[in-house]
């Protein structure tokens, strides 16, 4: 990056912090009276367990009214914006209610808040959500309580999927805002586009996109105010639902929209990996945003726990360069790759890997070619 494009993009952040802030001022004044009265909503992200260990994350952000997007460009880019620019809450306290146990823990100044309770309970033996409740104590929220799904991956299967959702999942044309940007900031859930032949092969995996024979989990640089937005695209087109690790990314001096993408993905996936010692996990990206590197990282550091690497080619050239070299380097590790415009001949493939076999006769089988450099 030259030093002018790197000014130039520092202005940029500076101008955008500094409207954020002007936003919320303003917000301040026009409510002045409410105080810490005002009435919050409490935002409850899918959580997931083992047999030890419960995590939740939420965040609190300041009650408004939903606006209705309607069918004009300008009301559904405001809409939109409206979802970016949420006024996060501190220092509100959050009680969790599940597995036997109540806890409560105070949103930070980002307004999140994480629990992580302690358990003794064995995995059941299929695939299955159970149910945790939060709620808010000395505030006014819209409901007393909020139900939250909490993923439980089935013992029986010893295998999931970790998944990105931009340009593998649904079509954003991450690649190109310039070109993309209706795209990006006006098109609705119910608009967007599933990348072609995902919905047969998550499918096709999960089985029931609502109570899915095998966790799935979703790794993105999106942004978690979009939480809400990509599950309803997911029910939409009946792809499986699991939960997510989105990034805390803004428009303030200290977060940038591609800050840390390549840590952040890498640092979520070695998370999952390290959640669930005893399974194996297809990973399924994009060459749009360096999954394939990613990825390599992953398979260098776990090996044979990363069953197979499904990569979405949207720019045509995944056999080449750098990224097929990449490719390459995982597949003499001994682990499956597959590349294509969509994922449509995927499905065969995830067929033959015969991934339901126990993780010990996964490694014995393609332990020499493990050992390749």
């Amino acid at each position: 990056m030259t030093r002018t494009s790197f000014s130039l993009r520092q202005m940029f952040r500076n101008a955008f912090a500094d409207f954020e802030r002007d936003l919320d001022t303003i917000d301040d004044l026009l409510n002045e009276g409410e105080g810490r009265d005002r009435k919050v909503r409490l935002l409850a992200y899918a959580g997931y367990r083992n047999a030890t260990t419960v995590r939740v994350k939420g965040r609190i952000v300041r009650y408004t009214k939903p606006l209705d997007a309607g069918e004009g460009l300008l009301s559904r880019m405001r809409a939109m914006l409206a979802i970016y620019n949420s006024q996060e809450l501190p220092g509100v306290t959050v009680r969790i209610e599940g597995y036997g146990q109540t806890h409560q823990e105070v949103s930070d100044d980002e307004g999140y808040f994480e629990f992580e309770m302690q358990i003794d309970q064995p995995l059941p033996p299929t695939t299955r959500w159970e149910q945790v409740s939060l709620s808010v104590l000395g505030r006014e929220t819209e409901t007393p309580s909020v139900a939250v799904p909490v993923m439980a991956p089935g013992a029986d299967q010893n295998w999931g999927v970790i998944s990105d959702i931009d340009d593998t999942v649904v079509e954003t044309g991450a690649t190109d805002f310039i070109k993309n940007w209706r795209r990006v900031l006006v098109e609705r859930p119910q608009d967007r586009l599933a990348v072609p032949g995902a919905a047969s092969l998550y499918t096709m995996i999960a089985r029931d996109h609502t109570a899915p024979a095998r966790a799935f989990f979703y790794v993105s640089s999106s942004p978690w105010n979009l939480y809400g937005f990509i599950t309803e695209f997911l029910e939409l087109n009946a792809i499986p639902h699991g939960p997510m690790f989105l990034k805390d990314y803004g428009i303030d001096r200290s977060k940038f929209i591609d800050s840390g993408h390549d840590e952040h993905k890498l640092a979520a996936i070695e998370t999952i990996l390290a959640f669930y010692p005893d399974f194996r996990f297809l990973l399924i990206g994009d060459n749009g945003q360096r999954d394939v590197a990613i990825y390599a990282k992953a398979v260098e550091d776990y090996g044979l726990r990363v069953a197979g690497v499904f990569i979405r080619d949207v720019e045509g050239a995944c056999r080449t360069g750098p990224e097929g070299a990449l490719l390459a380097a995982i597949e003499a590790r001994g682990v499956p790759t597959y590349c294509g415009a969509g994922f449509e001949d995927a499905v065969a493939m995830v067929k033959s890997l015969d991934l339901d076999r126990p993780l010990e006769a996964a490694r014995a089988i393609v332990a020499p070619a493990s050992d390749l450099p």
